[in-house]
């Protein structure tokens, strides 16, 4: 069956093209990467991965792809269930990881994770940093403040984003990356916005403890769904902390490698956050997945910068090369 990507083309004719970009040939790998691109074309539900995906140059998307998701993997093996459970199955899943990127793997994300380590010089030390904060959250009470959630929010996206931004500007992140993570930690408590019908479905609280305390909101109304004026006003708080951050943010990181998606980025976030604000009630009960059409209208400018220009056989901006050549 085939699979067509938002714009309507073929997704498997998509993917050759990129997998023959980054020079990857041999055809199991070719396998792996397109899996990890599947994934993220039909699990997205409107976060940024699938749509961050095609603002890559072509020949860095399979190994975006991989990246992206390994990292959903991962979290889906931690994310629901009996906190014992979603321990097992994440610490398996940090074992098969580690042990993939030593000998490979018949598993086609952990394969092509693997392929991307090796391709990008990447430490394993970043894969374990992320796995530590993944593991920290499971069954972790509600943060007492907001340092507390930034903290977490920070472990949770701040190392993915490093590493996006690693393989994507060939290891130039330097002396930004605690900007960057700043990024992705910006990203995390956009998601907790949007997500917080699903977590109280798992009975989980990731909003700070001083801010219910703040203005009054009774953590068992929380958990029972009720929409109070106090709540509303818990929500719009939180949604105006991130939308406060986010230019500042961007206007320094504009002359960094991530100054483009460090845009993107804030546009999806703050289109994110205005759906957060008008979903009201309803917040509470049904999780906020933004229209095709708006994200379209939020990634198209990064889509066409990495577009290879009308006269010339490169991308538009300079494509840093891999560590090894792509086998």
């Amino acid at each position: 069956m085939r699979t067509e990507s938002s714009g309507g083309e073929d997704l498997e004719v998509l993917v050759r093209r990129w997998l023959d970009e980054a020079g990857i040939h041999d055809p199991v790998l070719r396998q792996c990467y397109t899996a990890c691109v599947r994934r993220l074309h039909t699990c997205d539900e409107g976060r940024a991965g699938w749509w961050g995906l095609r603002a890559a140059p072509a020949a860095l998307r399979p190994y975006t792809a991989a990246l992206i998701a390994h990292g959903w993997t991962a979290d889906a093996h931690s994310d629901t269930g009996p906190v014992e459970e979603r321990l097992r199955r994440l610490d398996e899943y940090h074992r098969a990881s580690l042990a993939a990127l030593k000998s490979g793997s018949t598993d086609p994300v952990l394969h092509a994770l693997a392929h991307t380590f090796r391709t990008f010089d990447l430490p394993s030390s970043l894969l374990q940093r992320g796995f530590d904060a993944m593991r920290s959250e499971i069954g972790r009470p509600q943060p007492a403040t907001y340092e507390d959630w930034r903290r977490w929010a920070n472990g949770i996206c701040g190392t993915p984003t490093v590493v996006l931004m690693l393989v994507l500007h060939s290891g130039t992140v330097g002396s930004w990356e605690p900007l960057v993570r700043e990024l992705g930690e910006l990203f995390q408590m956009t998601d907790v916005l949007c997500d917080l019908a699903d977590d109280l479905t798992e009975g989980r609280l990731w909003l700070p403890a001083e801010d219910f305390d703040r203005f009054g909101v009774r953590v068992p109304d929380f958990l029972a769904r009720r929409w109070t004026p106090a709540t509303a006003a818990l929500i719009a708080f939180e949604a105006d902390r991130v939308q406060h951050r986010l230019p500042e943010l961007v206007r320094a990181l504009e002359p960094s490698p991530a100054g483009s998606w460090a845009r993107a980025m804030s546009r999806h976030c703050t289109l994110l956050v205005d759906l957060v604000r008008a979903a009201d009630a309803d917040l509470l009960h049904h999780s906020v997945r933004p229209p095709v059409s708006a994200l379209v209208e939020v990634w198209q400018s990064e889509w066409r910068a990495a577009v290879p220009l009308p006269d010339t056989k490169g991308p538009a901006c300079p494509l840093p090369p891999p560590r090894h050549p792509a086998r």
